[in-house]
């Protein structure tokens, strides 16, 4: 039995019958249209924010007075690659984000073995109605109606991962952006109707006919309809029209009605604004700078509050006192220009930060055997070792043997290669 199909009987079985007090009750309704999703605007942003959330790269690690270990258990491996067996980490986070921005709340449900000591997969939800209810004894339970088959469904909300957005009003969910979008949507759906009628009676022919010969009301109406249907569609190319003696056609040269760009773009503007998004960032015209910000404004706020939540939902208080945590990053260097990157990457990996293959991986190149290791240059060292450096008494220092009065252009210097030092580059590394 697949997963989605035994959601049901996985829930009923872990359902405690609590006698419970609503605290929430929310439903997705009173949007635009009814429906957010009718608005290509709306996809659009949806889309971008949701491409770059699902880039995001989750990451369970260790952070302790020995410092950072990046875990490589079974959590780990689930989050990395496949949350579900029918998504992976990229569709996951997609989803959820994109959900976020049209409903200002996100859902996804954690599924554990049967000992509750393992977590067996995290399948994000999109609901039509749902609850929060509290126990006597304070426990939280999430009930909702599932968008996938209509039923009703109840689990402890310690096992929902809960993405909100605009967290402003209520106390447990994010205002959705139906009432404040809703004005603004109108307009733009009235602009575009408007341009809709202009082009659907636009025709290559305006004017009148006047009739020679007596005619009842009804023929004439049939005659002028018979003759809009042959020669004033827009796909009259010729522009051309055959009369009769029975009638004469009188062009009449009105105004040119012109399509209200101005006012779409300044439509469109607050919708961007509302989200955090530019023309250019729809578009992928844009530059790191513009990267950046969105970055910081946008993707950045959604990372942060995936890792609060994962951290707490699916770690024990144990876990967390001992510096795990689960964490959701970016490459900031992916939409920088090449002199960034070259800039930024040459002085990462000069101090250790970042492998060959790290390095190599911002310039676009694949990977090479034997590029998973960090260099460091050896031209930084300890103030207090200065000395013991520059007389070669240090044990990682090359050996002595140059000539002080050589150009410094003309001298050799050391890199390390394997266990020996060879002399190769303009900067002395070791391996690390």
């Amino acid at each position: 039995m697949g997963l989605l199909s035994s959601l049901g009987d996985y829930l009923l079985a872990r359902h405690i019958k609590y006698r419970a007090a609503v605290l929430f009750s929310g439903e997705w309704a009173g949007s635009y249209n009814g429906n957010m999703d009718e608005s290509d605007i709306i996809g659009a942003v949806s889309n971008a924010i949701a491409t770059q959330v699902g880039k995001l790269s989750p990451q369970y690690i260790r952070h302790d007075s020995k410092g950072m270990t990046i875990r490589n258990d079974s959590l780990a491996k689930l989050l990395a690659l496949r949350w579900a067996p029918e998504m992976s980490s990229y569709d996951a986070l997609y989803k959820m984000a994109a959900t976020l921005v049209r409903k200002s709340n996100s859902f996804a449900v954690v599924f554990y073995s049967d000992d509750y000591t393992r977590v067996t997969s995290i399948v994000p939800v999109t609901v039509r109605t749902f609850r929060i209810y509290e126990s006597e004894d304070g426990v939280l339970l999430f009930r909702f109606l599932w968008d996938y088959d209509g039923k009703e469904y109840i689990v402890p909300y310690q096992q929902v991962i809960h993405l909100r957005a605009r967290f402003s009003e209520k106390r447990f969910v994010g205002t959705p952006p139906d009432t404040q979008l809703r004005s603004t949507l109108e307009l733009i759906d009235a602009t575009g109707q408007s341009i809709k009628n202009l082009v659907q009676r636009s025709a290559n022919l305006k004017g009148y006919l006047k009739y020679t010969d007596l005619a009842d009301d009804e023929e004439i109406r049939q005659k002028v309809k018979d003759f809009q249907d042959a020669y004033m569609k827009s796909d009259n190319e010729g522009g051309i029209a055959g009369l009769d003696n029975s009638m004469d056609f009188h062009e009449i040269n009105g105004s040119k009605t012109t399509i209200p760009t101005t006012q779409m773009a300044f439509f469109r503007e607050n919708i961007y604004r509302y989200y955090g998004v530019n023309e250019n960032i729809l578009t992928s015209k844009f530059n790191e700078n513009e990267w950046n910000a969105f970055y910081e404004a946008t993707i950045e706020p959604i990372a942060l509050q995936l890792s609060l939540e994962f951290t707490y939902k699916l770690l024990s208080e144990r876990e967390r006192g001992f510096g795990n945590q689960i964490i959701f990053a970016a490459n900031r260097l992916q939409y920088a220009s090449l002199k960034t990157r070259s800039e930024v990457g040459g002085a990462m990996f000069d101090r250790g930060a970042i492998t060959i293959n790290e390095y190599r991986e911002l310039h676009y190149y694949p990977p090479i055997e034997g590029g998973d290791v960090r260099m460091v240059s050896l031209n930084y060292v300890k103030a207090t070792d200065q000395s013991l450096y520059q007389t070669g008494q240090d044990e990682h220092a090359p050996a002595a043997g140059a000539d002080p009065a050589e150009p410094e252009a003309r001298r050799p210097v050391w890199v390390a290669a394997g266990a020996y030092y060879v002399a190769a580059a303009p900067r002395i590394y070791r391996e690390v």
